[in-house]
């Protein structure tokens, strides 16, 4: 039997080691990787720092606001260290304090979660009466703008009031310093009372900015202002039958006006003299309407009561559209401290108020 010797397998070198080629693309494989984790470092190390993000509109107006608040309160008490006369010193302390108050209802300074760079910090200038003057006047004017403009009805209806507050501090602050009261927005007027003996009055009819308001608020919300203003008007007529002198002379007047405005609203609303009509014939008052004392704090009772109204239909009015009802707050608030009324922080908003 014949056997044949097995043939060697041939040597093939490609087998034991990679070809020039193949030893080029893992060099350039090598390299290409190496790159790529040097670029990404690169980018990690100029990526740029977060940016602070910037409130919203909403947000803006309640820093805003807050702000105003402190910057008062440090000027008020800084008019104080100056030793000014007692009704000047009475009125930069309710400055202080309603301040105080003010911004302890906004809350807290807005923080985006960011730190923030180091920066100098220098303190305020002294101040004097007439610088917190001039501030008072600039906080209402600004308070009073973003109280129309903000969206959200809670925040409007707490700036209007403390508007509504800072436009009193103003006022009082003019009388006590000797000068004229400084450039505030006009508040809307009622149509005047006709005299006795002069040709009657044309019927009071609402302002075009009333009869937007009106379209765009509740029926049952307006139903509240009229007769809240007729409420008033008949119980002004009741004192002024049992008054007399200035007391007498002021009633008569503030019951044509509440008169007048209870129609402009009811006229405003679409309800005068419909079965909707909220206003009544006559009204529940308390006794002893012949005592001055009586009688001043049933006028206060009734103005407060118009601010709250006025203050609620801020809070239910689209933005835009709140003017009449901030007017009808901030001229309810000053008739309340024309008949003895103590200033308040938060006119219009009594769940507010400190005891």
């Amino acid at each position: 039997m014949r056997t044949t010797a097995t043939r060697p397998f041939p040597h093939d070198d490609r087998l034991r080691k990679p070809s020039r080629a193949a030893s080029h693309v893992v060099r350039i494989t090598a390299i290409l990787l190496a790159l790529g984790l040097l670029g990404a470092c690169s980018i990690r190390l100029e990526t740029p720092a977060q940016v602070e993000p910037s409130p919203g509109a909403v947000e803006q107006v309640r820093a805003r606001t807050l702000d105003d608040a402190t910057d008062l309160a440090q000027a008020a008490q800084s008019a104080l260290a100056t030793k000014p006369s007692k009704a000047v010193a009475a009125v930069l302390t309710d400055v202080a304090e309603f301040s105080d108050q003010h911004a302890a209802q906004l809350g807290p300074v807005y923080d985006s979660g960011l730190t923030p760079s180091p920066t100098a910090t220098t303190a305020p200038p002294a101040s004097d009466a007439a610088a917190v003057l001039a501030d008072l006047a600039d906080a209402t004017r600004t308070a009073l703008a973003d109280a129309d403009d903000v969206d959200d009805a809670g925040l409007a209806r707490l700036v209007a009031s403390i508007a509504t507050a800072r436009d009193q501090l103003t006022r009082r602050l003019a009388r006590a310093t000797g000068v004229d009261t400084p450039d505030l927005d006009v508040v809307v007027q009622p149509t005047p009372a006709p005299s006795p003996t002069g040709s009657p009055a044309p019927e009071p009819t609402p302002s075009p900015e009333q009869t937007q308001a009106a379209q765009s608020s509740s029926a049952d919300d307006l139903d509240a202002l009229v007769l809240a203003h007729d409420q008033a008007g008949y119980a002004y007529e009741v004192i002024a039958a049992q008054q007399s002198g200035d007391v007498r002379t002021q009633a008569r007047d503030a019951a044509a006006a509440h008169r007048d405005e209870a129609q402009r609203w009811a006229v405003a609303a679409g309800t005068a003299q419909t079965k909707d009509d909220p206003r009544r014939a006559a009204y529940t008052l308390p006794d002893g309407l012949t005592t001055t004392r009586t009688a001043r704090r049933l006028a206060v009772s009734l103005e407060s009561g118009i601010a709250e109204a006025d203050a609620t239909l801020v809070a239910r009015t689209p933005a835009g559209e709140r003017q009449p009802f901030m007017d009808g707050l901030r001229t309810a608030t000053a008739a309340a401290r024309s008949w003895g009324g103590a200033a308040v922080a938060f006119p219009g908003l009594p769940e507010r108020a400190q005891s």
